[in-house]
């Protein structure tokens, strides 16, 4: 004769569902604080990645990849220029320069001088501005 064990598998899928079920309920039954939308007047997110990074050899003109990368309105191009002690004058030459080159190519821009321990430019392209109020699609 086969000795028969007082519990089977029934059982254990039977408990193992009621505490399941008992876990669901304690915290559906626990408050939480309700999601609010964010408002309205808040400030745009701050980007945290560019679309398009550039770093151009001291005089080259950047008109053509700034036409080229730029597709949006709301797209604004930063030119960032880190400049080695005593070479000031000649990085705000520079990003005057290359401002002059995002005109050209009917981008908006702006230009960020840092003193930094070697010479150093580099032009990314992200979004930073709000477009118009309402969708593009609808015009």
């Amino acid at each position: 004769m086969i000795p028969r064990a007082t519990s089977g598998w029934q059982t254990i899928t039977a408990d193992l569902a009621l505490i399941l079920f008992l876990i669901t309920a304690q915290a559906v039954a626990e408050p939480h604080e309700p999601e609010t939308a964010p408002a309205a007047d808040a400030p745009p997110a701050e980007s945290t990645a560019a679309l398009a990074m550039h770093r151009p050899a001291r005089g080259e003109n950047i008109s053509e990849w700034l036409a080229a990368s730029v597709s949006d309105e709301r797209q604004v191009a930063t030119i960032a220029i880190d400049y080695a002690p005593g070479e000031r004058n000649i990085a705000l030459t520079e990003g005057t320069r290359l401002l002059g080159n995002a005109d050209a190519a009917r981008v908006t821009a702006r230009l960020v001088l840092a003193p930094a321990a070697r010479n150093a430019t580099l032009v990314s392209i992200d979004y930073l501005r709000e477009g118009e109020a309402g969708t593009d699609l609808a015009q």
